[in-house]
């Protein structure tokens, strides 16, 4: 920690003026005991709410436009399996920039990048504005996808240096931002749009308006903070574990948790549409799909933790997981509550998944240098993995006519998951 002041000797004047305290201090006040028994002060205020503000622009691109899929669908006169790509198009980013993203970071640093990733959302979200060519809709989809991606993916790496002793707890809190963004974005677009009068490309691009303020707010930080010197090189040297069979499961489960997570970010607001709800109840749904995930994302995991075996919490998520896409496919709208109720057992079952197996790299990692390459494989391979469920969906709804299929086969896909958990025994067991 001394060794990451010394190298940083850092003064934000403009980030923390309105309190007189430059981050050096904050960076003195890390190493002291008082200052890790407290999270939020007047010094690390600013840094929290930046990353906040970061992390509420890393899902908007995406789930804005489910809400608005049908009439995106028609008016650009496009296949929903071609639609499926505005949720696989940022989720092979994803996959792809997991292994790139530090190689950026260790350029320009994480501060910097994350930056530059705001700003790249923030231009390709505001070119949605002339999103009435199929084309151009697509390649901004793209361009977000990649600030999606390398902002997400070094996110860690910054709070761990701000943050070095309370890095899971700050983790914590600007995943309750990346879910906020998810679901204000689901909740308001089609608001917007009706202000607007009808023009969704507008609505879609109006969130270039919260990158705008994360991008201002986030400047001083990354203009004046260095990065420690990165010991990632053996990482970047060290041969990912492709040859391991244990790695291709934890990375496969991983994949077909996205998988399934993306496949019902894009499909359910278009499913209820296509029963007749208005895309307003129905971009309700999804952002109560969205905040149901919170607590669920806090509880199984501390659950799992207290037990010291995540296989009975798998099982659990996985089979609310597969009721919900069961009920949803099967019968969707069964009473006039149906619609909310499926949505709530779907997200508590995704939303304790999701973490669940986040933390499997972990349990069969030995060290931090193995955990990270294993969690790296598993990115790679995961959101690769998970870029075709949307699609497959969408190809499915047009072959058929319908959603039950589709929506079946997700819950096919649960059931073959939930035996699969009951091999993730930890390798290491957690220390008291």
């Amino acid at each position: 920690m001394h060794r990451m002041i010394e190298q940083s000797s850092v003064h934000l004047p403009e980030l923390v003026k309105d309190i007189g305290q430059p981050v050096s201090i904050y960076l003195v006040h890390l190493s002291s005991e008082p200052a890790r028994g407290k999270i939020l002060t007047s010094a690390t205020a600013p840094l929290l709410v930046g990353l906040l503000l970061v992390a509420l622009n890393l899902r908007p691109a995406i789930s804005s436009v489910p809400p608005l899929l049908e009439t995106i669908r028609q008016d650009l006169g496009l296949g929903r399996a071609f639609l499926g790509l505005l949720t696989t198009v940022p989720v092979l980013c994803m996959s792809a920039l997991a292994l790139i993203a530090p190689k950026i970071s260790g350029r320009i640093g994480a501060e910097r990048a994350v930056l530059w990733s705001i700003v790249l959302i923030g231009l390709a979200v505001a070119g949605r504005l002339a999103a009435g060519q199929a084309g151009i809709l697509f390649v901004t989809t793209f361009v977000a996808g990649i600030g999606i991606a390398v902002a997400q993916s070094l996110l860690p790496a910054v709070v761990k240096r701000w943050f070095p002793d309370r890095a899971a707890l700050v983790t914590g809190l600007y995943t309750v931002g990346i879910t906020g963004g998810l679901a204000l974005a689901a909740l308001a677009t089609v608001p917007i749009e009706r202000t607007l009068g009808g023009f969704w490309p507008g609505a879609l691009a109006s969130w270039s308006l919260l990158a705008a303020v994360a991008a201002v707010f986030w400047l001083p930080i990354a203009s004046q903070a260095r990065s420690a010197t990165r010991r990632e090189g053996a990482h970047e040297q060290a041969h990912l574990p492709w040859r391991s069979g244990q790695a291709w499961s934890v990375a496969l489960f991983f994949g077909a948790e996205s998988c399934l997570f993306f496949s019902s970010l894009t499909w359910v607001a278009p499913l209820y549409v296509d029963q007749g709800l208005d895309e307003g109840r129905a971009g309700l749904l999804l952002a109560v799909f969205a905040l149901v995930r919170v607590p669920s994302a806090f509880l199984f995991p501390a659950l799992a933790d207290r037990s010291g075996d995540r296989r009975p919490w798998l099982a659990l998520t996985l089979i609310l997981t597969t009721l919900g896409f069961c009920a949803m496919g099967i019968v969707p709208l069964a009473t006039p509550w149906a619609p909310l109720a499926w949505v709530v057992v779907l997200g508590l079952g995704i939303g304790g998944l999701f973490p669940l197996a986040l933390t499997l790299p972990l349990d069969y990692s030995a060290d931090a240098d193995e955990a990270g390459r294993l969690t790296a494989m598993t990115f790679f391979v995961g959101y690769v993995v998970a870029a075709v469920g949307p699609v497959a969906v969408g190809a499915l709804r047009d072959a058929t006519g319908g959603y039950a299929v589709p929506f079946v086969a997700l819950a096919m896909l649960s059931v073959g998951m939930f035996f699969a958990s009951f091999r993730f025994r930890p390798r290491y067991a957690p220390r008291p």
